[in-house]
């Protein structure tokens, strides 16, 4: 493999142009782009075709190359979405549901099925705490793959893609205090102090964050755009605008939060701004080249071999994928029915909610650095996440159609005549 520069201009001529190929493929059997992204980097991963040494690439290039893509991800979203429409009570009680529900299912189905031996509880681990991680990793949604359905499809600004976005943006920092919770389990207890510091700090921030971006920010970036449209100068303030939103995401990363979240919340900012198509415009070329990365990151971390060792791995593996699914689409599903959703509208939040990502990685990564789970476990953990990142895609998408044929229907139903000496409708 090369070294240097060289290396850079090497991975990123492969990684682009599998990711174009991806996309042709996906494309051809009717699939969302990040499925074929995914697959790519299943293929690729270590215990498949790069054990022959056919691509080899740097974890720590792919990495980088990978959290970029996710900024501009979130960030594009963010400049899609009304903050004001996100923190809703209808938004909570989703993203409550869809944490509820696979906590508890993940946590019961690891503790009876896996395994307590040495392919899944690490050196510092216990049979609860393993389980305990395991429920912990199903919690979270990722954001940016339910985003992709939503924008391929144009239906951010829609009222179900309002609500998805808007609880899964919840349900992460939900999904992280629950990690904060479980490492302070496995540190030797749960502490209330710190446990009520992250929220704390999660909801000042976000607050915060909103104040200073919406009366500081927000008119200084127009004001500098302004400015240097009269000088020549055309994107002075989308620059100073990624400016922020990697000032963002280092701020939340500081505090304990998702660097994504520090973007989507960067980007809501700009969202009422008259500059808002322009920096959006300029946000979906660099998604367009970083975002692929992530997805085929996702695929590279998978150690497809380990599964197969095992019978009870792979009965565990199976088992917690149907789990997986299953407990965050009805979680969230009931909590939009309750909310005077319909029943079609219901089905496709929770299919909406239902991929995993980026979250449920750091809390697989963290469990398994800190020596509680062990590297079998490790890699059903991210198969699981990847499968239930790629899966609903297009069950999301037919439940969506589902939505917009009900929606019609309803349209095409004529109003009731008016009888003679009856007042019409008003």
């Amino acid at each position: 493999m090369a070294t240097g520069p060289t290396a850079v201009y090497e991975q990123l001529t492969v990684l682009l142009t599998l990711a174009a190929v991806s996309h042709l493929f996906s494309k051809r059997f009717h699939q969302s782009t990040l499925v074929g992204e995914i697959a790519i980097g299943i293929l690729l991963a270590p215990s498949l075709l790069g054990q022959f040494g056919i691509f080899v690439f740097d974890p720590a290039f792919v990495e980088t190359f990978a959290a970029l893509g996710a900024i501009f991800l979130l960030f594009l979203i963010g400049l899609e979405s009304d903050f004001r429409e996100i923190y809703t009570r209808r938004n909570f009680l989703v993203a409550l549901g869809g944490v509820l529900f696979p906590l508890a299912f993940g946590f019961l189905t690891a503790w009876f099925l896996a395994p307590h031996d040495a392919t899944t509880i690490g050196a510092d681990g216990t049979p609860f705490l393993m389980a305990l991680f395991v429920g912990a990793t199903l919690t979270a949604t990722s954001t940016a793959i339910a985003a992709v359905v939503l924008l391929e499809l144009g239906l951010m600004k829609d009222d179900i893609g309002r609500t998805i976005i808007g609880a899964a943006v919840v349900d992460d920092i939900l999904g992280l205090l629950i990690l904060s919770m479980v490492v302070g389990v496995a540190h030797g207890g749960i502490d209330a102090v710190g446990v009520a510091l992250v929220m704390g700090k999660a909801v000042a921030f976000i607050a915060i964050g909103i104040l200073v971006g919406v009366y500081l920010f927000s008119p200084i970036v127009v004001r500098l755009q302004v400015e240097g449209h009269k000088l020549g100068i055309k994107h002075g303030g989308f620059i100073i605008a990624l400016a922020i939103a990697f000032l963002y995401a280092l701020i939340a990363e500081s505090i304990g939060l998702s660097a994504i979240i520090g973007a989507f919340l960067a980007g809501t900012m700009f969202a009422p701004a008259p500059l808002k198509e322009e920096f959006s415009e300029g946000t979906r070329y660099l998604e367009a080249i970083f975002t692929p990365i992530f997805f085929i990151s996702l695929g590279l971390n998978v150690n497809v071999l380990a599964i197969w060792e095992t019978p009870a791995i792979f009965l565990f593996t199976l088992t917690l994928i149907v789990v997986a699914m299953v407990t965050k689409v009805a979680g969230c599903a009931i909590a939009a029915r309750a909310q005077k959703m319909t029943a079609v509208e219901s089905l496709a939040v929770g299919w909406g909610m239902t991929p995993r990502g980026e979250v449920g990685l750091i809390v697989a990564l963290t469990a398994f650095t800190t020596g509680i789970i062990a590297d079998g476990l490790f890699s059903v953990i991210v198969l699981v996440t990847v499968i239930v990142s790629v899966v609903p895609a297009p069950l999301f998408k037919q439940a969506l159609r589902a939505v917009d044929m009900e929606r019609k229907a309803k349209a095409s139903i004529p109003s009731p005549p008016v009888r003679a000496g009856e007042a019409g409708p008003p």
